[in-house]
Formats: C-alpha cells, structure tokens, sequence
C-alpha cells in the first residue's frame, strides 16, 4: 500500500516537472516558430500572416522607429477579417528581451496603449507583453474592444504586462503619470553599459528624478560609467563610495552601487538635505526588493 501509495506520487511528481519544461519552451518559442494561424481573433484565423526575421525585419518598418537601437529580433504582420469589409492588421514587433521591448515601448513615443493613435482614416492601439509589442491598427469607422485586443496578446506564450518588479521597486509616492523610460546606453551623459530604469516625482513643490539599474552592475561597469561621465565635462566628486554628480541644468545628483551591484540614483533642482533624504529612500526601497 505504501510502495503504491508513493508510485503515485512520484507520477505526480513527473508529470509536474514535464507540464513545467512544456510551459518554458512554449515561452522561448520566438515568431519564428509559433503557429500564427492557430491564435485566433474572434474566434476566425487570420487571412494572411508575413513573419520577417532579424536579417529582413528592417527593411520592413518605418525607418523613423529606429528599431536597431532596441535590440529587434522579428517581426510579423497578421490581417483578419472578422467581418465583411472590416479589416484588422496586427504588427508584432519580437525584441531579444523584456528590456529591449519596455524600452522602445516607453521611450519611442511611436506607440500608444491609453489612446488611439488616429492616422488619417485608421487608427492604432499598442499593448505590450515580456518580449513582444502588438501594434493594432484598423478603419477609424471600426470598433474592436478592449478586452477582445488584449484577449488575442494574452493567448501568446510568455504573457507579461505592466512595469516590471524592478520599476515598482522605485518609490510610489508622488510618481509623475507618464514620467517613465529606460535610459539604455547613456546616463547623465555617461556612456554606460547598464541600463538604468528612470521615473519623474514631482511633490512639495519640487520636481526630481529617481533610477535604478535592471539588474546586477559590474564593478568595472560601474567605474566606468563613472569616468565617461568625468569625460562629458560633468563635475564629479565622492563621499565615502557614494557619487555626487552635478546633473546640468543646475541640477545635482547622488549615485551608489548597492550592496548587490544594483546601482541607484536621485538627481533633481533640490537643496543638499532634501537630495540626500530623497536618495535614501530610494537606496533603501531598492536595496529591500527581492530582485
């Protein structure tokens, strides 16, 4: 009874670990590999479908959308007909990363999730998911909900949207709406080859900025960084470990490398006290994040 009893269980216990090792390579499957025909808009399979790798994705798109500074890996484009004369064209963009796709997201001012985009007699909705962007575009006269858009980008494997953990680690208070972008190759006028994750507060009558790294940061990244910033002309000097930087614009600025190597930062017009108990509540909410 024990030896059955325990049988079961180890079934159970393979069972799991295959559903799990499915589920992962299903999210690794790039546009290359996925079956477009088989996610469906309404119920109805799309009328045509064009996937376009690394190599052809540039010769493809807008040459004002810069997608080479966003690490683009493939494109697809998918027309459906839901109903006669109403057609609805989707443009997957496919970047090597959540980070590459967030950015391009936020600082391209190219897409729009909260609203339309109206383009002569069409318009366009962008929604966001890990690695890949989805550009909807349809006639000005045509309506598709909501939920039905999202419906279709939540049936893709890999399913993510929302800022990532790493920005909700930055303090929620006195956020500006809209005030968020990734800085990806350049930082207060440093070159750097880390990127930073950039959020705008405004409170008490005063206007800042705080940031933080994606993730680990080298130490020699982060000396770097440093003395690219010293090249730019920018006046640098330290206290302890901690970076104090004036930012332009009679702006100052305090940056350290956590404990960790996350790196953060708080630069703003504000007074020596008021910068300093801003970085510290920022350096402590990003040094108590799990990531």
């Amino acid at each position: 009874m024990k030896r059955k009893t325990e049988m079961r269980i180890f079934k159970w216990i393979c069972l799991l670990l295959c559903a799990l090792i499915w589920t992962s390579c299903e999210e690794d499957q790039t546009l290359l590999h996925l079956d477009l025909y088989g996610f469906r808009y309404r119920q109805s399979a799309p009328v045509a479908v064009e996937v376009y790798d690394s190599n052809s994705v540039m010769q493809h798109v807008p040459a004002a959308w810069h997608l080479q500074r966003y690490a683009i890996s493939n494109m697809a484009e998918v027309a459906f007909a839901p109903t006669p004369g109403d057609t609805l064209h989707v443009r997957i963009l496919e970047f090597s990363s959540d980070l590459a796709a967030l950015a391009f997201y936020l600082n391209s001012g190219l897409v729009q999730e909260t609203l339309p985009v109206v383009e002569g007699d069409s318009r366009e909705i962008a929604m966001r998911s890990g690695k890949r962007l989805f550009v909807f575009r349809f006639g000005i006269l045509r309506s598709h909900d909501r939920a039905e858009l999202e419906h279709y980008v939540q049936s893709f494997p890999g399913y993510r949207a929302g800022l990532p953990q790493e920005f909700l680690s930055l303090p929620l208070q006195d956020r500006i709406p809209g005030a968020t972008s990734i800085q990806m190759q350049d930082f207060l006028g440093g070159a750097a080859e880390f990127p930073m994750l950039v959020q705008g507060y405004e409170g008490d009558g005063l206007r800042w900025n705080a940031a933080r790294s994606w993730g680990y940061v080298s130490q020699d990244d982060w000396h770097s960084w440093i003395a690219n910033a010293r090249r730019s002309g920018r006046q640098i000097r330290f206290s302890a470990d901690t970076v104090l930087i004036h930012a332009g614009a009679g702006e100052r600025g305090i940056a350290l490398r956590l404990q960790g190597g996350r790196i953060v930062c708080v630069w703003g017009a504000l007074d020596e006290e008021t910068l300093w108990e801003r970085f510290e509540k920022v350096a402590q909410s990003v040094y108590n994040s799990p990531e």
